[in-house]
């Protein structure tokens, strides 16, 4: 069985063009401003350095959950993240989130466990490389408007099939209870790039094979879902565990390609330009107009839609593949400056 707690990379630098180089198909997703000469060298470098690594297999035995309450032993974080050590979480009214995110994951955890499943109750430091079915990291969110509410909940970056899958099946899970309401638009960077998933950033933070998700169940300030959250755990535990069954249900453990986190290639807006919209949905808001040839990175992708990052100002956002012109944008100058990833 392999371990839980993967070997960290010990070359940061090459991951991405190893995996470009292990998986066939994505090498033209690379923008390098290595010359041909040189990127020759470090692909055949890269080449060796894949070949010694481990397959990558999904783990044997019992399913294994890794549940977090967010921000719980934040003052314990390591140096590498030293600046997050006082993330206590939202406070409002006298009521903690980290004291939710406790009692949310004290009654999912027995849930997880009379399924006969392994559950991992994971602190703010996650162990390097952590290995999992899922990740979930529980968390409750705080509003300047004490009438925002709502839940949302995202994988990481470039999430692999299956870490979109749990996510997915957390969404149905959640908008299946119609008392609830979507947070919609309201996923932030902060929720993507969340650094216990930032295994290309950080040593302490899980498997880029582990399929990760950070569900926010609402707004610490809202009356009504504070009351909610404080008084009825369980009820948000039952949803978490809905969506993990939807999961485990739907997506197979065996399928070891599932779990490589995707690469998309950089694209540019078709001649007659673009908008980039709230959501993947058309009658949603746009949130800004492309203008033709516009570079733009992918970071995720469902059903037609591209999600991208833009970084002047910072914004996630949609775009419609049909804005898209297929080519590839070649030279890394060219997605330089634009903001995309």
């Amino acid at each position: 069985m392999l371990s839980l707690f993967g070997e960290h990379a010990r070359r940061r630098g090459l991951i991405a063009l190893i995996a470009l180089v292990a998986i066939p198909g994505l090498a033209a997703a690379i923008v390098t401003g290595l010359d041909s000469a040189r990127f020759a060298a470090a692909q055949r470098e890269a080449a060796a350095i894949a070949a010694a690594q481990p397959a990558i297999v999904p783990l044997e035995g019992p399913i294994v959950v890794a549940v977090q309450p967010g921000h719980w032993k934040i003052d314990e974080l390591p140096a590498e993240h030293a600046r997050r050590n006082r993330g206590i979480g939202a406070v409002y009214a006298g009521v903690r989130e980290l004291d939710i995110n406790l009692a949310v994951v004290d009654a999912l955890v027995p849930m997880i466990r009379a399924r006969g499943w392994t559950a991992l109750v994971v602190p703010a430091t996650v162990p390097p490389g952590l290995r999992a079915d899922a990740f979930i990291s529980v968390h409750a969110d705080w509003g300047a408007d004490i009438n925002r509410n709502g839940w949302k909940l995202a994988p990481p970056w470039r999430p692999s099939p299956a870490a979109s899958d749990l996510a997915a099946s957390l969404r149905a899970a959640f908008a299946s209870r119609s008392e609830l309401r979507e947070d919609v638009g309201g996923i932030t960077v902060g929720m993507r790039g969340y650094f216990g998933f930032a295994s290309h950033r950080y040593t302490n933070a899980s498997s880029p094979y582990t399929p990760a998700a950070l569900v926010e169940l609402g707004f610490v300030t809202n009356t009504t879902e504070r009351a909610r959250m404080v008084s009825n755990p369980e009820y948000y535990a039952e949803i978490i565990m809905d969506g993990l069954e939807r999961h485990f249900f739907s997506w197979s453990r065996s399928d070891a390609a599932s779990l490589v986190p995707r690469v998309f290639e950089t694209m540019r807006i078709s001649e007659e330009g673009g908008a980039a919209f709230l959501t993947p949905d058309a009658g949603s808001r746009v949130v800004r107009r492309l203008e033709p040839g516009e570079p733009v990175r992918p970071v995720d992708a469902t059903d037609g839609w591209y999600e991208v990052r833009f970084r002047d100002p910072s914004q996630i956002a949609w775009i419609p593949s049909s804005a898209l012109a297929q080519d590839r944008v070649a030279a890394a100058t060219e997605a330089d400056g634009q903001g995309n990833l």
